[in-house]
């Protein structure tokens, strides 16, 4: 009997692809074959399996980066990069990060985010209905946030978002232009950080620069990696979730009505979106380095173990009625689409900050929004890793 291959072949969609419920539904761990005619590996399914190879020390990210191991996008494999790394070396970079990266300084963002928010709301406003709420608001939020909070200026706004749009791509765009890319927003990094070595500002860059840990601090080069992480994920994120998210709530018109009676319950309709909707194909592969037992199988020490976080978010055994969208389900926020343990997003404070005070504001500003076009006609970008629309128009 020949092997499921991943990634399966659906189309580009919200919806948890078929192929892997229908695989869930057997069991917590499935035998797959890693692309046509590639090697043989494993996909992880089930939530507590999945819980536990994002905790196990014996399924590795730094083992699983070889040239033989399917990446989700032509960058994915940088070696300094925060989430490719195993303790203890994680936990040095992860550590000297988090001095920087810190809830408290989202926190103090918040009533900028706000102001930024408004603002985009007025020009949403402003232009008339229909609106194209992705390219009017969606798009320009994070983008903006993410710059001033790492203290990039206003001018190079529109080319880090060029930059960080081809850093998500899998073919969406030439390779060549891919890495030309990477390149440029690396030098561009570059030269941000050493402008705050020598001018230091209150701003994320400083903060990283300048982080130390008896004395230890960030290299050149996990800075440059580490900063071109935290801004492709802190912007194509919080986009694209923000307009999966409406759209998701489009199609469950009963719990669009609930919400917006009650815009309290935004903080947990966002911890929904997240576990409802298929985000990403980044399936952030691990290697095992011994012989482990996992969801009853046995993975023998050198096998790929693949983890897409969007099945295990569809797991009845985490998740009562786990296909239905429900913005009051009381275990929302127990999602893994942040991941879980030691590599957990740490820009996941910033994006559910930004994601629940869009809602609420948008939902504030138009509680008679909907989508203006249906379903069919909504445009999606292929070739990315996230799923995203190239526009969103509403009305309201």
């Amino acid at each position: 009997m020949s092997l499921p291959v991943i990634p399966f072949d659906t189309p580009q969609s919200l919806d948890t692809d078929p192929a892997a419920l229908a695989l869930l539904a057997e069991g917590p761990v499935a035998r797959v074959r890693i692309g046509a005619g590639g090697p043989e590996g494993w996909l992880v399914l089930g939530y507590r399996a999945a819980r536990q190879v994002m905790t196990d020390p014996r399924f590795s990210r730094e083992a699983a980066m070889t040239p033989a191991t399917p990446k989700s996008s032509t960058t994915a494999d940088a070696p300094d990069v925060v989430t490719n790394l195993d303790a203890p070396k994680h936990t040095r970079v992860r550590r000297l990060m988090a001095k920087a990266f810190t809830p408290r300084r989202v926190d103090a963002l918040a009533p900028r985010i706000q102001q930024i928010i408004d603002g985009l709301l007025d020009d949403v406003e402003d232009h008339g209905a229909p609106a194209d709420l992705l390219g009017l608001f969606a798009a320009p939020l994070p983008i903006t946030v993410i710059c001033e909070l790492m203290g990039v200026p206003d001018m190079d706004i529109a080319r880090m978002r060029d930059w960080a749009e081809k850093l998500m791509a899998v073919s969406l765009y030439p390779v060549e232009e891919i890495l030309a890319a990477q390149d440029d927003l690396q030098a561009y990094l570059g030269g941000l950080i050493e402008h705050k070595r020598a001018h230091p500002g209150d701003d994320v860059t400083t903060a990283l620069v300048q982080a130390r840990d008896d004395g230890d601090g960030l290299s050149q080069a996990e800075l440059v990696i580490n900063l071109q992480t935290l801004f492709v994920a802190g912007h194509e994120t919080t986009v694209n979730q923000f307009a999966n998210g409406i759209v998701t709530l489009s199609r469950h018109p009963e719990q669009f009505d609930r919400l917006r009676r009650d815009l309290d319950l935004v903080p947990n309709a966002v911890d929904e979106i997240l576990r409802y909707v298929k985000f990403s194909n980044a399936d952030m592969p691990r290697a095992a380095t011994e012989d482990v037992e996992l969801g009853g199988q046995l993975i023998r020490a050198g096998e790929t173990v693949m983890l897409p976080p969007h099945v295990p978010n569809r797991d009845p055994e985490a998740f009562e009625n786990p296909n239905v969208f429900d913005v009051t389900r009381p275990n929302a926020g127990d999602h893994l689409t942040y991941t879980y343990g030691p590599h957990y997003c740490l820009g996941a404070h910033l994006a559910n900050t930004e994601l629940r005070l869009a809602l609420r504001s948008v939902l504030a500003r138009f509680p008679n929004l909907r989508v203006a076009v249906p379903d069919d006609r909504l445009v999606w970008k292929n070739g990315l890793i996230v799923r995203a629309l190239r526009e969103l128009p509403v009305s309201w």
